[in-house]
C-alpha cells in the first residue's frame, strides 16, 4: 500500500473511532508499527491527528476536546514538573480551587501529604483522587456532567463556586496566546474557569509547553488576570515580560 494512501486510511479510521492505538492501526491496515509511527508523525507534521502514548487522536476543529483518559496519559513528565513548581504555593490550612484539568488532576495527587487543605473542585477524577487523602476537605460542585470530561459544569455549578472564596486557584486551558489569552474548546468550561478567578485575588495557569501559541474556541480571560504562568519551561521573553508586568499590579 502506498504511503499516501495508508495515511488516507489512518484519517478515516480516526474520524470514526476519534482515536486509536497504534497496535489497532497495525491490525486494520496490515502494516508493521514502525510504519504507522512514521505515517502518524507525517500526518500530526500536517496538522491533521495529535499524536498521544501509543497512538493518535483526530484533530477536528477549535471547539473538539478530547476525553480526559486520554488527555492525563499526554505529557506526564511535563505535568509532573508543572505540578512540582505548583506546590510551592501551598500551604496546610489554605483553601483552594482546583478545575477540572489533566494537569491539576496531575497536581491533586501531590495533596496526600498536606494537613487542613480545604479544595474546591468541578472535577469528579479530582474529587475521586482527593477523597483517600484525610488532610483535605472536598467540595465538590454540582451540575451537569460532560462527557468524557469528569467534569461539572453549568449555572448551577458556576453558582456553587461563587460561594466560597480561596486563598488560590489552579487551573489550565487549552491553548495560550498572548493576544487573545488563554483558551478552552468548551463554553462550559471556561465558565467555570470564570467562575474560579472571579472568587480568588491569586488565580494560577498551569500548561505545558505544548500549549503555548495556540488558540481555542472560548476565551477564559487575558493572561494579564492570573497571578502566575506555571510552565514546564522557562517561558518565552514575551510571556516573561507580561508575567513581571502582571507581578508589579499585584505589588501595587
Amino acid at each position: 500500500m502506498l504511503p499516501l494512501q495508508r495515511q488516507n486510511d489512518i484519517l478515516e479510521i480516526l474520524s470514526k473511532q476519534h482515536v486509536a492505538s497504534v497496535e489497532d492501526l497495525c491490525k486494520q491496515l496490515y502494516s508493521s508499527g514502525a510504519t504507522i509511527r512514521r505515517d502518524l508523525k507525517k500526518l500530526e507534521a500536517d496538522g491533521l491527528i495529535k499524536r498521544t502514548h501509543g497512538g493518535a487522536a483526530i484533530i477536528e476543529s477549535t471547539t473538539s476536546e478530547f476525553p480526559l483518559a486520554l488527555r492525563e496519559s499526554e505529557n506526564m513528565e511535563q505535568k509532573d514538573m508543572i505540578a512540582q513548581k505548583a506546590l510551592r504555593y501551598i500551604r496546610n490550612g489554605q483553601t483552594i480551587f482546583l478545575d477540572s484539568s489533566s494537569t491539576v488532576c496531575r497536581l491533586a495527587r501531590y495533596l496526600k501529604n498536606y494537613s487542613d487543605i480545604t479544595v474546591v473542585t468541578n472535577g469528579i477524577r479530582v474529587a475521586d483522587i482527593l477523597a483517600d487523602y484525610k488532610g483535605v476537605k472536598v467540595y465538590c460542585a454540582g451540575g451537569m456532567v460532560r462527557q468524557n470530561a469528569k467534569s461539572i459544569v453549568g449555572s448551577a455549578a458556576c453558582e456553587f463556586i461563587s460561594h466560597f472564596h480561596a486563598d488560590l486557584a489552579f487551573m489550565s486551558s487549552r491553548g495560550i496566546d498572548l493576544t487573545i489569552g488563554a483558551t478552552v474548546p468548551s463554553e462550559d468550561e471556561a465558565n467555570i474557569k470564570r467562575a474560579f478567578i472571579n472568587s480568588t485575588k491569586r488565580p494560577i495557569l498551569l500548561f505545558d509547553s505544548s500549549k503555548l501559541d495556540t488558540q481555542y474556541f472560548c476565551r477564559i480571560c487575558h493572561l494579564n488576570q492570573f497571578w502566575q504562568l506555571i510552565c514546564d519551561i522557562e517561558l518565552p521573553k514575551k510571556y516573561q515580560d507580561l508575567q513581571y508586568q502582571t507581578e508589579q499590579n499585584t505589588l501595587i
